[in-house]
Protein backbone atom coordinates (compact mmCIF):
# COMPACT_ATOMS: atom_id res chain seq x y z
CA UNK A 1 0.00 0.00 0.00
CA UNK A 2 1.28 3.53 -0.71
CA UNK A 3 2.04 5.34 2.01
CA UNK A 4 -0.16 8.52 2.32
CA UNK A 5 2.47 10.98 2.15
CA UNK A 6 2.49 10.00 -0.98
CA UNK A 7 -0.29 11.83 -1.73
CA UNK A 8 -0.07 14.35 0.18
CA UNK A 9 3.43 16.06 -0.11
CA UNK A 10 5.13 14.32 -3.22
CA UNK A 11 8.31 16.19 -2.59
CA UNK A 12 8.74 15.50 1.48
CA UNK A 13 7.58 11.37 0.31
CA UNK A 14 10.88 11.42 -2.35
CA UNK A 15 13.19 13.29 -0.11
CA UNK A 16 12.29 10.61 2.68
CA UNK A 17 12.44 7.52 0.23
CA UNK A 18 16.35 8.73 -0.96
CA UNK A 19 16.88 9.35 3.66
CA UNK A 20 15.86 5.35 3.37
CA UNK A 21 17.47 4.13 0.51
CA UNK A 22 20.77 5.89 1.84
CA UNK A 23 20.14 3.86 5.39
CA UNK A 24 19.62 0.67 3.41
CA UNK A 25 16.48 0.19 5.49
CA UNK A 26 14.72 -1.52 2.13
CA UNK A 27 11.59 -2.74 4.81
CA UNK A 28 11.18 1.38 5.24
CA UNK A 29 10.52 1.54 1.52
CA UNK A 30 7.16 2.59 0.20
CA UNK A 31 8.04 -0.19 -2.92
CA UNK A 32 4.22 0.85 -4.64
CA UNK A 33 5.00 4.53 -4.59
CA UNK A 34 8.30 3.97 -5.94
CA UNK A 35 7.10 1.03 -8.61
CA UNK A 36 4.39 3.59 -9.44
CA UNK A 37 7.00 6.29 -9.91
CA UNK A 38 9.43 4.75 -11.91
CA UNK A 39 6.67 3.19 -14.59
CA UNK A 40 5.67 6.83 -14.86
CA UNK A 41 9.39 8.10 -15.33
CA UNK A 42 9.93 5.90 -18.25
CA UNK A 43 5.83 6.59 -19.76
CA UNK A 44 6.92 10.49 -19.22
CA UNK A 45 10.25 9.49 -21.41
CA UNK A 46 8.16 8.16 -24.30
CA UNK A 47 5.70 10.69 -24.20
CA UNK A 48 8.14 13.55 -24.65
CA UNK A 49 10.06 12.25 -27.70
CA UNK A 50 6.16 11.41 -29.26
CA UNK A 51 5.71 14.96 -28.50
CA UNK A 52 8.81 16.01 -30.26
CA UNK A 53 7.72 13.91 -33.06
CA UNK A 54 4.44 15.25 -33.47
CA UNK A 55 6.27 18.82 -33.52
CA UNK A 56 8.62 17.72 -36.01
CA UNK A 57 6.01 15.89 -37.98
CA UNK A 58 3.44 19.38 -38.07
CA UNK A 59 6.63 21.60 -38.99
CA UNK A 60 7.61 19.36 -41.83
CA UNK A 61 3.64 19.51 -42.92
CA UNK A 62 3.40 23.09 -42.64
CA UNK A 63 6.76 23.54 -44.44
CA UNK A 64 5.92 21.12 -47.40
CA UNK A 65 1.83 22.13 -47.96
CA UNK A 66 1.46 26.06 -46.90
CA UNK A 67 0.28 28.52 -49.74
CA UNK A 68 1.82 31.04 -48.18
CA UNK A 69 4.48 33.02 -50.38
CA UNK A 70 8.31 31.34 -48.52
CA UNK A 71 7.42 29.65 -45.43
CA UNK A 72 8.32 31.38 -42.52
CA UNK A 73 12.50 30.51 -41.70
CA UNK A 74 11.45 29.89 -38.09
CA UNK A 75 9.45 26.84 -39.09
CA UNK A 76 13.02 25.29 -40.34
CA UNK A 77 14.45 26.99 -37.23
CA UNK A 78 12.01 25.57 -34.68
CA UNK A 79 12.52 21.91 -36.83
CA UNK A 80 16.19 22.22 -35.86
CA UNK A 81 15.67 22.38 -32.73
CA UNK A 82 13.08 19.71 -32.06
CA UNK A 83 15.16 17.43 -33.94
CA UNK A 84 18.09 17.94 -31.54
CA UNK A 85 15.67 17.77 -28.19
CA UNK A 86 14.87 14.39 -30.19
CA UNK A 87 18.64 13.45 -30.59
CA UNK A 88 18.95 14.32 -26.96
CA UNK A 89 16.47 12.21 -25.67
CA UNK A 90 17.32 9.13 -27.75
CA UNK A 91 20.87 9.28 -26.62
CA UNK A 92 20.48 9.96 -22.95
CA UNK A 93 17.88 7.23 -22.74
CA UNK A 94 18.83 4.58 -25.87
CA UNK A 95 16.62 2.23 -25.32
CA UNK A 96 13.71 4.58 -26.72
CA UNK A 97 14.96 3.50 -30.09
CA UNK A 98 13.13 0.17 -29.64
CA UNK A 99 9.62 2.15 -29.12
CA UNK A 100 10.61 4.97 -31.81
CA UNK A 101 8.12 3.73 -34.13
CA UNK A 102 5.52 2.85 -32.25
CA UNK A 103 5.61 6.70 -30.72
CA UNK A 104 6.44 8.10 -34.09
CA UNK A 105 2.85 6.29 -35.57
CA UNK A 106 1.43 7.57 -32.64
CA UNK A 107 2.13 11.06 -33.90
CA UNK A 108 1.20 10.99 -36.56
CA UNK A 109 -2.47 11.67 -36.49
CA UNK A 110 -1.93 14.14 -33.65
CA UNK A 111 0.65 16.11 -35.81
CA UNK A 112 -1.92 16.18 -39.07
CA UNK A 113 -4.48 17.20 -36.80
CA UNK A 114 -2.49 19.88 -35.52
CA UNK A 115 -1.42 21.32 -38.87
CA UNK A 116 -4.65 21.07 -40.22
CA UNK A 117 -6.28 23.65 -37.14
CA UNK A 118 -2.56 25.93 -37.48
CA UNK A 119 -3.56 26.18 -41.29
CA UNK A 120 -7.41 27.01 -40.83
CA UNK A 121 -6.14 29.44 -37.94
CA UNK A 122 -4.37 31.55 -40.40
CA UNK A 123 -7.22 31.27 -43.45
CA UNK A 124 -4.82 28.85 -45.99
CA UNK A 125 -6.66 25.93 -47.51
CA UNK A 126 -4.11 23.17 -47.61
CA UNK A 127 -4.88 19.79 -48.75
CA UNK A 128 -2.90 17.27 -46.25
CA UNK A 129 -2.06 13.54 -46.70
CA UNK A 130 -4.18 11.05 -44.98
CA UNK A 131 -1.17 9.19 -44.46
CA UNK A 132 2.48 9.95 -43.32
CA UNK A 133 4.89 11.20 -46.50
CA UNK A 134 7.99 10.93 -44.27
CA UNK A 135 9.75 7.93 -42.45
CA UNK A 136 11.05 7.95 -38.93
CA UNK A 137 14.71 8.07 -40.40
CA UNK A 138 13.33 11.23 -42.16
CA UNK A 139 11.66 13.49 -39.25
CA UNK A 140 14.92 12.63 -37.42
CA UNK A 141 17.45 13.44 -40.21
CA UNK A 142 18.86 17.35 -39.50
CA UNK A 143 19.35 17.11 -43.20
CA UNK A 144 16.10 15.90 -44.27
CA UNK A 145 13.06 18.90 -45.45
CA UNK A 146 10.58 17.88 -47.65
CA UNK A 147 11.87 20.28 -50.45
CA UNK A 148 14.39 21.93 -51.18
CA UNK A 149 13.96 25.23 -51.48
CA UNK A 150 16.08 27.79 -51.53
CA UNK A 151 15.77 29.52 -48.16
CA UNK A 152 16.66 26.42 -46.32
Amino acid sequence: MKSPLYEHDFLLWSEQQAAVLRTGNLAALDTEGLLEELEDMAKKRKEALQTLMRNILAHLLRLQFSTAIGPPAGWVDEIDNLRDQAETKIEDTPSLTHYAQGLFEKAWPQALRAADKSFARHGEKAVLPKECPYTLAQVLDHDFYPESPEHL
